[in-house]
């Protein structure tokens, strides 16, 4: 008894089937390495002045899920230049999905064969005529087939005889736990961020804005103006108040103790250091002296002058603001 009449009856049969395998490989590798040539279904040939043209397709018929093996084989002399009908558009109705020479060889006669396979693909089932196919020798002369017509069928049933499925009711699938928590998770941190947003905005719109010295200095100038002193001849008091509004513009924007010193010493002070520009402490030392001149010599300045003084003074505190501070401001560039 063969080892391999000792296995159970199942196992008979897988082995032999195996068996089967490795000799159909073995034979169809020997029989020449590859696909073995089987009768076509379809075979033509078409004669001319400069060769021959034989064309050949391994089906009559096919289906929509099934390809069909185009070869074409020209025969002409060896130094003959042969081109094969472009296939990139198709053969009518059919896609053409492979393209490539198969084979040269050269015959009896020093004439030489030239084979090239096309796969064609039909899509929808009908009627299709591969058209006739030229190719061409030495760019003047060609050899052409005929048309020829090969059904195609679908692979589907009949739609009146075939028994359609009812659509199954969609399936409830539920989600997993740490989805819940993930969802969770994300809605919690979008929440503590939306009122983290929301509580820095209110504290900001919420937070008094801090006016700085120059814009103090100019709307009390603007109201000093506004109050009409010279216009009433009190010519010392609105001196004394225009120089309050320079002094104390001082003390607040460069921190200089303007408001209590005397005019000598605040613009020794002013000289030795680096606060005031040396242009700005020139025409602020020319404003204070003319003011105390007012205020101390009962000196009565014309009205041309008194304009000059309010000019100088808005002028200084326009220029005199630091670009740090400018550039803080809300709309500054």
């Amino acid at each position: 008894m063969t080892p391999a009449m000792r296995l159970p009856p199942h196992r008979r049969t897988a082995w032999a089937g195996a068996c089967l395998a490795v000799a159909l490989a073995w034979s169809s590798c020997a029989g020449g390495g590859g696909t073995p040539d089987l009768e076509p279904a379809i075979a033509e040939t078409f004669e001319a002045a400069g060769g021959r043209l034989e064309l050949t397709l391994d089906r009559s018929s096919l289906t929509t899920a099934e390809s069909a093996v185009l070869r074409l084989a020209v025969v002409a002399d060896e130094g003959a230049a042969v081109a094969f009908p472009d296939s990139e558009a198709g053969f009518g109705e059919f896609a053409v999905v492979r393209d490539e020479e198969v084979s040269e060889r050269l015959l009896d006669g020093g004439r030489v064969e030239r084979v090239r396979e096309y796969v064609l693909q039909p899509f929808l089932p009908g009627e299709y005529e591969l058209p006739p196919l030229t190719v061409t020798l030495n760019d003047s002369d060609s050899i052409s087939s005929q048309a020829l017509t090969i059904p195609v069928e679908s692979v589907l049933p009949d739609s009146e005889t075939a028994d359609l499925l009812d659509i199954a009711e969609p399936l409830d699938m539920p989600a997993p736990w740490w989805w819940w928590a993930l969802g969770a998770l994300l809605l919690a941190v979008a929440a503590g961020g939306a009122w983290w947003w929301w509580k820095r905005r209110k504290e900001k719109l919420s937070a008094p804005r801090v006016v700085p010295p120059h814009e103090i200095a100019l709307t009390a100038l603007d109201a000093l103006l506004a109050e009409g002193l010279l216009a009433g001849g009190a010519v010392e008091l609105f001196y004394l108040r225009l120089s309050d509004i320079v002094r104390h513009y001082i003390e607040d924007q460069f921190s200089l103790r303007a408001p209590e010193q005397t005019t000598e010493e605040f613009l020794a002070a002013m000289s030795r250091g680096p606060h005031i520009r040396r242009d700005h402490q020139t025409l602020l030392r020319d404003f204070l002296q003319r003011a105390d001149m007012v205020k101390f010599a009962k000196f009565v300045p014309a009205a041309e002058e008194t304009g000059g003084a309010v000019e100088a003074a808005r002028l200084f505190i326009e220029q005199s603001v630091p670009t740090a501070v400018l550039s803080a401001e809300p709309g500054s560039g």
